[in-house]
């Protein structure tokens, strides 16, 4: 019997409960529009002339695929900053949100501190920590999120409530539609991936056993897919405990592709997911079948994956949804819990004695 078949072996594998987290995710986005719509806010959206969101990891990643959403109805553009520095252009003119899940999270604290000398106009997501306790000092907005999520298991939480935020501001159209679509489309999404569902119905387990055992390779497009690909390596990573590559079309395509023609790519154990959608650029989708040969040519397996959903936020979060399946099938494979992240935690404990 496959590991995949056994939901009760699966169960004993995953003590921290990731399982409930991916099977409960419409239920997060549903709580998330909540806080979106009924967070006080008192910035103003009058003049606003750029976005920053600042984080790190899961903290970081809502505002990556609300950048990739919102491709082409923004009226300002958006920037998601990964450090301890904001861009030189931050200031009064400039919305920052500030998310942060645990509060505590020191690059993110440091481009808070930033926002705030240079008059910027502040948003905050969090737990509470740190960045909670200065919000209320300085009397910021601050998104409540709740407690009991390790940070990457909270992307409802980070995504939505932004979206709305910017909705409200007037810098991005209402998306209330959008995201009821998108819990429909999750909902389904639960459905069709669930522990209970048996591999030959489902999509996750069955890409999960495919790439078992050898490097993922995860290829998706400008603007919105190419997010979802570094998405799925986050949840690789944590995850599964396993090192995977992404890169983006068409950018690959003017370097990264030669090095498919060289012997034993990625020393032979590589296997290729595109992520595809609708709305991908007529000439980039050529290009991805063109590449797609490419790679194959070189004795490397490669698969497509298709979006679903009707608007392009619910293809998103499908995308997620099962690129987060997969890693935690990943985790099932290979007999690993996949909610510690041990090395983060002693780099943390490290960075403290110094």
């Amino acid at each position: 019997m496959s590991a995949l078949a056994n939901v009760e072996e699966m169960f004993g594998l995953d003590p921290g409960g990731m399982r409930g987290h991916l099977e409960g995710f419409a239920d997060q986005l549903r709580e998330a529009v909540a806080m979106g719509r009924d967070t006080p806010l008192s910035v103003s959206g009058d003049g606003i002339t750029s976005v920053v969101v600042a984080g790190m990891g899961g903290s970081a990643i809502g505002g990556e695929l609300a950048g990739g959403y919102l491709t082409g109805s923004m009226s300002v553009p958006l920037s998601v900053i990964r450090g301890y520095s904001l861009p030189a252009y931050v200031g009064p003119s400039t919305l920052v949100y500030v998310s942060s899940y645990s509060g505590n999270t020191e690059e993110t604290l440091s481009g808070y501190a930033e926002a705030r000398d240079r008059g910027a106009r502040i948003v905050c997501s969090t737990t509470g920590g740190e960045v909670g306790r200065i919000a209320d000092e300085h009397g910021h907005d601050v998104v409540r999120v709740p407690t009991g999520y390790p940070p990457r298991a909270a992307l409802g939480f980070g995504l939505v409530p932004l979206l709305f935020v910017l909705g409200r501001l007037g810098l991005a159209p209402d998306p209330s539609d959008d995201i009821a679509d998108a819990i429909e489309t999750a909902s389904t999404c639960i459905e069709r991936l669930g522990l209970a569902v048996p591999s030959s119905e489902n999509e996750a387990k069955e890409l999960a056993s495919w790439l078992f055992g050898h490097v993922p390779v995860v290829y998706g497009s400008v603007p919105v897919t190419s997010v979802v690909a570094n998405r799925w390596c986050g949840q690789l990573a944590e995850n599964s405990k396993v090192v995977a590559h992404r890169n983006e079309l068409p950018e690959m395509n003017h370097n990264e592709i030669v090095g498919w023609s060289g012997p034993r790519p990625v020393g032979g154990d590589a296997r290729v997911v595109f992520l595809r959608d609708q709305d991908d650029h007529p000439r980039v989708a050529r290009r991805a079948e063109i590449t797609r040969e490419a790679i194959a040519g070189s004795g490397t397996e490669v698969r497509d994956v298709v979006s679903r959903g009707r608007t392009k936020l619910a293809r998103l979060i499908s995308l997620v949804q099962l690129g987060d399946f997969v890693s935690f099938y990943l985790a099932m494979l290979g007999g690993i819990d996949p909610t510690p992240v041990a090395p983060i935690d002693r780099l943390k404990k490290e960075l403290t004695r110094f």
